[in-house]
């Protein structure tokens, strides 16, 4: 994705320059697609400003900087020194749920600790009502600019930031009402420069799969799941849903992986840090490989159990050379991936590369497959039961089985 960097001027009710925005655009767009996860532009114009340099960005004022409030949950905002930044805080992009609404909070009230200026919006408050309490400035926009409303956050002390001041008209309306004021009329956004970001995917599965090797504890991996807030917030609604009954919640991603365990946390983690990418960018592959990494674990379970884990990270990267763009094996050494998985790939003759090809015949013959009267009559299915051991009626409840998770991890 090819981004610009941007910084627009926030300026005080005296028409001083209080402080300016910082923010990302794509090229040949005024804003990001609408198809881009809110979350993770918020996470990349975070680690952007901190690469740029807050001062530079600010010129010894105050950074303004709009993100989703679930990128609280991560710990890039470490990166930033605190008492030159005021975040935006909007609407978490990936729901809610007490346990996260509680670490956003915890979060949002350690920044205002620090020095941070917390401005949050009448939605937010909607959603976490505790916002309210952390927040000094509240953000309203020019155009559908409500007097009560104004009235009610300044008897709580709260100073107000109008957005969205792009025409005269709108200027004069609610010029005398902001503290701060910000919009195209009082000045236009000024470019800084722009780059070229490696795919989201490739750089969080790297770490991952470095980690798949070499982590000794589930604490290794929750440190890479903290960086990112979309997957801290999927793991922690994960883990505190009906389907565990847990008698108390789970409030930290590193609680969250000790309780999964060091052998369970590393295909969770690998398939979280795909989905929203996946999802977005590659929707039809993504389910694809999601469904082959479950029948090769399912396969795997029947013919060499004790490598069921790596028979699905073998599905699960079998597509990756369309989905990144990258040589498989290559890309999978470069990382460190135990043999077994690249042999799927670099070795025909090797047992995960029968059930590899295997699950492409069944991919092929999906329909046939599920809807076959008396499966053991089927060319295909005994041709696989004879090349590797896993019987007709166990393609097809694998088969069924791997269908339904895919369809759960993408709509998760």
């Amino acid at each position: 994705m090819d981004l610009k960097a941007h910084k627009q001027a926030v300026f005080d009710s005296g028409g001083n320059i209080a402080g300016f925005e910082f923010f990302l655009t794509e090229f040949n767009r005024e804003d990001v697609s609408k198809d881009t996860m809110p979350g993770r532009i918020a996470f990349i114009t975070l680690r952007t400003l901190a690469e740029y340099g807050v001062k530079k960005a600010g010129q010894g004022r105050k950074v303004f900087i709009k993100v989703t409030a679930d990128t609280l949950l991560t710990k890039v905002f470490d990166l930033l020194e605190p008492k030159v930044m005021v975040y935006r805080l909007h609407k978490p992009s990936t729901g809610g749920g007490k346990t996260v609404n509680t670490r956003i909070m915890e979060s949002a009230k350690s920044l205002s600790r620090k020095g941070a200026l917390i401005c949050t919006t009448p939605e937010l408050i909607r959603t976490i009502p505790e916002m309210e309490e952390v927040s000094s400035i509240i953000e309203l926009k020019a155009e559908d600019l409500d007097p009560y409303e104004v009235s009610k956050f300044k008897m709580m002390g709260k100073k107000i930031l109008i957005t969205g001041v792009d025409s005269p008209k709108l200027y004069e309306r609610v010029g005398d009402t902001g503290d701060y004021l910000q919009g195209n009329h009082l000045q236009a956004p000024i470019v800084l420069g722009s780059f070229k970001i490696a795919p989201y995917l490739k750089s969080t599965l790297l770490r991952l799969l470095v980690l798949l090797n070499t982590a000794r504890t589930p604490a290794e991996f929750s440190r890479v799941i903290e960086t990112d807030a979309g997957m801290s917030a999927k793991l922690l609604r994960f883990i505190n849903s009906a389907f565990f009954a847990l008698r108390q919640s789970i409030n930290s991603v590193e609680q969250a992986c000790i309780y999964f365990g060091l052998k369970n946390i590393r295909n969770f983690v690998l398939v979280l840090s795909i989905n929203d990418y996946a999802t977005v960018e590659n929707p039809i592959l993504w389910k694809r490989a999601l469904i082959r990494a479950k029948l090769m674990e399912e396969f795997c379970t029947d013919t060499v159990p004790e490598k069921s884990g790596e028979a699905y990270l073998a599905g699960l990267f079998s597509l990756l050379d369309r989905m990144l763009g990258v040589d498989v094996i290559s890309f999978l050494r470069e990382v460190n991936v135990d043999e077994y998985v690249i042999s799927a790939f670099s070795d025909p003759k090797s047992v995960p590369a029968k059930l590899l090809s295997a699950v492409e015949r069944v991919e092929e013959n999906q329909s046939e497959v599920l809807y076959a009267a008396d499966p053991s009559n089927l060319t295909i299915l005994a041709d696989i039961e004879r090349e590797t051991g896993v019987q007709p009626h166990r393609v097809v409840e694998a088969l069924r089985n791997s269908l339904t998770m895919a369809d759960t991890v993408i709509n998760h």
